[in-house]
């Protein structure tokens, strides 16, 4: 499946400027939560969902999407 890309264009619409403020707090909650003492098993069952927040907030940039999804953790 191709990835799925956003215009400069698109960038500027509502649905992007609601969407995007809120995928940003998101991956902030996300993170804090990470933070916690958690089992291995939430451990990775949160740094899927951070994943997932952090592809999806880089539709709306003009970098490539990374393949790895490891490099997804890296800050």
């Amino acid at each position: 499946m191709a990835e799925p890309v956003i215009t400069p264009h698109e960038r500027q619409s509502a649905v992007w400027q609601k969407l995007k403020p809120y995928l940003d707090t998101r991956l902030e909650t996300l993170r804090r939560q990470n933070d916690g003492q958690l089992t291995p098993e939430q451990t990775a069952k949160l740094r899927g969902r951070i994943a997932e927040v952090k592809g999806l907030l880089s539709l709306g940039t003009d970098k490539p999407h990374v393949a790895d999804e490891s490099a997804l953790f890296k800050d």
